[in-house]
């Protein structure tokens, strides 16, 4: 299992005298919630928070986090743009093993007919960009890395509400590599991008197209969304996690839904719960914090759940050739 080790971490909260701090731990650093706490509590006072969060941008509600003086995430980059009310320390989780590739390992990509390869990966392997760069372009394909805008920390970033390093080159390539385990953010590449997409697991060294993958996404989708047509009664959803609070977004929603003839109200969480919508007795959600919200938890939800994007396409709001991933680019 990972282990990040706190030693960087604790310089650096005896340099800003923090005193009492709340540390965040993903699920699989928590096998060593122990040694953690026991490292950092010999020289400062240490609250472990036990509520889930998405990442960065989930830095808990301000009754947990009020009167610490510096919040420690670990396995998480910080989002730039996020303006974050505590002093924040992001020890980032990084799969730091120098990584031969054999050239035929990307023989899946040149077999597609592809040259011009965009190259991106999630936090934990971007250091392996550089290394995978040169030996592609030893292999004969011309690389691109993508610049990353205010909400990410490094060119080449993913992360699965932002694709924004994917959009400044998908003009300049042909397709996509995404360096990174599970299928989210190399099928969010696609769909944003509408570029074939493959995704390189390091753990098996294993290329994989996600065609496939995205088409059955889209069913998906587009089975949960043929639910939403007639409904009138609607949920538009407010997550107040710091780096999901999208107001603006969430008032123009539920005026698009007035002047459609329906019915809106806005609604307030930091954990979404299928019962809340059960009891509110709405024909459909449209919820605007983290898109994997709606697209990874839909089952649990017994009415329709969606995306602003999805939502605008549905209704006729915006006009759509294809279908729009959400992405969060700024927060209110």
């Amino acid at each position: 299992m990972p282990y990040i080790d706190p030693t960087s971490t604790i310089q650096k909260l005896e340099e800003m005298g923090a005193k009492k701090i709340l540390l965040q731990l993903p699920d699989g650093l928590k096998p060593h919630v122990f040694d953690y706490f026991t490292a950092l509590s010999r020289k400062f006072s240490v609250i472990i928070s036990s509520q889930p969060f998405y990442g960065a941008c989930d830095i808990g509600n301000r009754e947990v986090y009020d009167d610490v003086d510096c919040i420690v995430q670990f396995g998480h980059s910080e989002i730039p743009n996020v303006p974050y009310p505590k002093p924040m320390i992001f020890e980032e989780y990084r799969q730091n093993r120098v990584v031969e590739f054999d050239p035929e390992i990307f023989e899946p990509i040149r077999k597609s007919g592809y040259s011009r390869v965009g190259l991106l990966a999630s936090i934990q392997y971007i250091d392996t960009l550089e290394n995978a760069r040169r030996s592609m372009e030893k292999s004969g394909f011309e690389v691109k890395i993508g610049k990353n805008d205010a909400r990410l920390n490094y060119p080449g970033q993913v992360l699965g509400c932002n694709f924004s390093a994917a959009h400044s080159v998908s003009a300049e390539v042909d397709c996509f590599l995404v360096i990174s385990t599970g299928k989210f953010h190399s099928t969010g590449v696609q769909l944003s991008t509408d570029l074939e997409t493959f995704l390189l697991d390091l753990n098996e060294m294993k290329i994989s197209s996600m065609k496939q993958e995205t088409e059955r996404f889209l069913r998906r989708r587009y089975a949960v969304l043929s639910k939403a047509q007639n409904a009138r009664k609607f949920c538009v959803v407010m997550d107040t996690k710091i780096g999901q609070r999208r107001s603006s977004l969430t008032r123009v929603i539920a005026e698009n839904i007035r002047e459609m003839g329906g019915q809106a109200v806005i609604v307030s969480t930091d954990d979404i719960r299928p019962s809340d919508y059960e009891n509110m007795m709405c024909d459909a959600v449209v919820f605007t914090g983290c898109p994997r919200v709606p697209i990874d938890d839909w089952e649990k939800f017994s009415v329709p759940i969606m995306t602003p994007p999805e939502f605008q396409w549905l209704f006729g709001i915006k006009k759509q050739s294809r279908y729009i991933m959400d992405e969060i680019v700024t927060v209110d």
